[in-house]
């Protein structure tokens, strides 16, 4: 007999299921399992001795083998399918479980995010811990199909590095056959050498960032959905951003209704605003929150933002170059504004981007005004000397994404084994 899986059962057939034990009870004659696959619960009774038996030595989330006969019934386990449930005519034991160190079951207490990190495989069997991560595999292949269908071409950028990538020097070094290399910490100068042949590209990779952060919002390895396009400017490029967003939003909605609904999330499709740097600024010291030319936007002054203007992806433009990277084109060199900006939606930053210097005389400059060595770049800057067009592009964190479209408190509950400064393992 070929497996059916729960969510595929009806009345009147015989079936072969295998799954997980995720609640059982014994009584006098008969025995009760909730049964977890891959696509729902379904409640099974036992009637026969043997079998009763059988069940009374089970431990939750053994892993079993389940015969019997569906049969229409009105269930009323929380959990479990309301409409049938499965008489039982044989069960087979294929792993049992030891005890469990944290609960799948949580009827009781529920485990602290440290304990459910620790015991990561455990934690994603529950409803909304899977909810969360079927949510942002919708989210990661919606980016992918939002930029196939544009006509742009995936590419796969290296994970180690010869130089810093953004000029700073927080960097995982390693030993690279004797040599000194590092985690990549962007794809950004690989997706413009990318941009400038083949013109449309965009990425999904991991990346890594040395940052002492001890916040509910940066982890040191995160997922990046990343784009690079010719011929566009800061303005052109910042309206995919609107799009993609919009478009990942519509898909979670359509395909994601049980498990928003598992998580209590009410999700509308966002608007946008633009606002130029200096507008942003006016707005925060018009609300109380003291800011001046130059300066970054803090957590604060995000979270403002983002309240004056609820559902909304929010694009600040124009930022000073005396902020931005040194690959961020000087858009008004007399005003010091560049191409740069920033995107908030809920209540954070959750991209940048913007124009990049195509020209080498630039870039050289730039980068002497970052105090960074060009002949360290002298393989990026030489690549513009062949017929580079203006470009521009930005990238998205696809576990800040996943926070923010969820209203989850944590990035690391939208990170299936998170990487900070205290966790390595599992």
């Amino acid at each position: 007999m070929e497996r059916t899986y729960i969510s595929d059962l009806t009345a009147g057939k015989s079936v072969l299921l295998k799954g997980w034990v995720y609640d059982y009870r014994v009584l006098s004659k008969m025995a009760f399992i909730v049964l977890r696959d891959a696509t729902g619960f379904v409640q099974c009774i036992a009637k026969e001795p043997k079998i009763t038996k059988q069940v009374s030595g089970l431990t939750m989330e053994s892993v079993i083998e389940v015969t019997g006969k569906v049969k229409s019934a009105n269930v009323r386990e929380e959990n479990a399918r309301k409409d049938i449930e499965v008489e039982i005519q044989s069960l087979e034991v294929l792993n049992k479980a030891d005890k469990l160190p944290i609960q799948v079951n949580e009827k009781a207490v529920k485990a602290e995010l440290s304990a459910r990190l620790d015991n990561r495989s455990l934690d994603v069997r529950k409803s909304n811990v899977r909810a969360i991560f079927k949510i942002q595999s919708t989210i990661a292949n919606s980016f992918r199909e939002f930029f196939f269908n544009k006509g742009f071409i995936e590419i796969q950028p290296p994970g180690i590095i010869a130089t810093s990538t953004e000029g700073g020097t927080d960097l995982f070094k390693v030993d690279y056959f004797g040599k000194p290399a590092y985690l990549a910490q962007s794809p950004q100068l690989y997706k413009q050498l990318m941009a400038i042949s083949l013109e449309k590209v965009f990425s999904t990779s991991a990346v890594w960032r040395a940052e002492k952060h001890d916040t509910t919002k940066h982890i040191n390895e995160i997922r990046q959905m990343d784009i690079e396009c010719a011929f566009h400017d800061d303005m052109a490029i910042m309206k995919y951003a609107e799009e993609v967003v919009k478009y990942i939003v519509k898909k979670v909605l359509e395909s994601n209704k049980g498990e928003l609904e598992i998580l209590k999330v009410k999700l509308e499709i966002p608007k946008a605003k633009y606002l130029t740097y200096s507008e942003a600024v006016d707005l925060m010291n018009k609300h109380g929150i003291k800011m001046k030319t130059g300066d970054d936007f803090e957590p604060e002054a995000e979270r403002k933002l983002c309240s004056l203007f609820p559902n909304h992806v929010i694009f600040t433009y124009e930022w000073p170059s005396s902020i931005k990277p040194f690959y961020i084109w000087p858009k008004d060199t007399k005003k010091g504004t560049s191409g740069g900006f920033d995107m908030l939606y809920g209540w954070m930053e959750i991209a940048s981007g913007g124009q990049r210097v195509h020209v080498p005389e630039i870039l050289i400059k730039k980068l002497k005004e970052k105090k960074l060595n060009p002949e360290d770049f002298k393989w990026y800057v030489d690549a513009f000397r062949y017929g580079a067009p203006m470009h521009a592009g930005w990238s998205i964190g696809l576990e800040r994404l996943t926070q923010t479209i969820l209203g989850l408190d944590n990035i690391r509950e939208a990170t299936l084994f998170p990487r900070d400064r205290r966790r390595l393992t599992p």
